[in-house]
């Protein structure tokens, strides 16, 4: 993140995985997009961005998100799904952890940002990173690799 020579298709696209990675829907993806643009205006800067897409993530997974997005947008593309596809099923253990677990996760694993820039662009303290952090990489351990049970 530290990078500051992200072209902004760069910064759409990690914005973009970002997002639905946070989701799970190309839809709510939109919409979050939708906020983030239309608050940031003129030079994009990767972390005001991310910090906007963060902020607004919370407040719609707590608050709900909107029924129905607006008509101007195209159709969003339906994402092949497979059983047997490994990214699904860690996007579908993903979508089962509380929002912020999830949100600081997609953070360190998916866009690469350290504890430190997740407590930034979340506004989380640091020590509440590192617990969401470990609390849901345990929890998606048990889903993928389960300890067996002891007799």
């Amino acid at each position: 993140m530290s990078k500051q020579d992200n072209s902004s298709e760069q910064i759409v696209y990690l914005l973009y995985n970002t997002g639905y990675r946070l989701t799970g829907s190309h839809n709510r993806t939109q919409e979050l997009l939708m906020v983030v643009f239309n608050t940031v205006s003129g030079n994009i800067n990767l972390k005001t961005a991310l910090k906007k897409l963060c902020l607004t993530y919370k407040n719609k997974a707590t608050t709900g998100w909107a029924p129905n997005l607006p008509k101007d947008l195209p159709e969003a593309k339906k994402s092949p799904q497979t059983e047997d596809n490994s990214t699904n099923k860690i996007q579908a253990g993903l979508m089962t952890l509380p929002p912020s677990e999830r949100l600081v996760l997609v953070l360190r694993e998916v866009s690469g940002l350290n504890y430190v820039e997740i407590a930034e662009v979340t506004g989380m303290e640091k020590i509440s990173v590192n617990r969401l952090l470990s609390t849901g990489r345990w929890e998606l351990r048990k889903k993928f690799a389960p300890v067996p049970e002891q007799s």
